[in-house]
């Protein structure tokens, strides 16, 4: 379904203005009106583009969650790449999206927790359970070749992942908030720490995935 969607550029234009809008604000509090004044467009246009606002926050999470599996896909069948190789790289792409769309996941974390049934709850689950498989996909590979442990936990990798680099992003922001920085200081600390979590990630999963997790 949600696959075959392809968004031209106007969509995305307002796409990003919702997002930025939803994720400040919250859905309730941001109307069609506000995006369009944002965005710089007339209503009819957004209406005719998405048809209602729930439409429209939709398709910003279809957008970002078929982003994030279409390079998942890319790095599974790669055939030069080593089972390791793969898993590095599937660290850095999460890493990479949660830090260069930090809007996103407050408004996925913010609407996540408010949402408990109805078809965009069930979007959310279906598009994170596919995700979470295209990683067991690439832990299944590394299985087969007898790299991988066969008693790897694929929900638990996931889960300490994104809340490793969500915990330590958000705790990186805070002290930076309240230092005497310029915010090229700012940008640059936040960089090095990033870079310090996706070492000490990588390491951590591969030890666990591999039979440096036994020792």
């Amino acid at each position: 379904m949600s696959e075959t969607i392809q968004y031209n550029e106007k969509q995305l234009q307002i796409m990003e203005v919702a997002l930025r809008l939803f994720a400040e604000h919250g859905y309730d509090k941001t109307s069609i009106r506000d995006i369009a004044r944002k965005a710089e467009v007339n209503v009819a246009m957004v209406s005719y583009y998405f048809g209602s606002k729930e439409k429209l926050l939709e398709a910003v999470f279809i957008n970002h969650f078929n982003s994030i599996r279409s390079i998942l896909r890319t790095i599974i069948n790669q055939r030069d790449n080593s089972a390791t190789d793969k898993v590095s790289q599937i660290i850095d792409v999460f890493i990479d999206m949660l830090a260069s769309r930090q809007l996103f996941h407050r408004l996925m974390i913010r609407e996540s927790g408010i949402l408990k049934q109805g078809p965009l709850f069930d979007m959310i689950k279906e598009m994170k359970t596919v995700n979470r498989r295209l990683v067991e996909k690439a832990v299944r590979n590394g299985q087969r070749l007898g790299v991988f442990r066969h008693d790897v936990d694929v929900f638990f990798m996931s889960s300490v992942l994104i809340g490793s680099v969500n915990q330590n992003m958000a705790n990186t922001r805070y002290e930076l908030e309240h230092s005497n920085m310029t915010d090229e200081q700012k940008e640059a600390a936040m960089r090095a720490r990033t870079e310090t979590l996706r070492r000490h990630l990588k390491q951590m999963f591969i030890a666990y995935l591999t039979d440096a997790g036994n020792h």
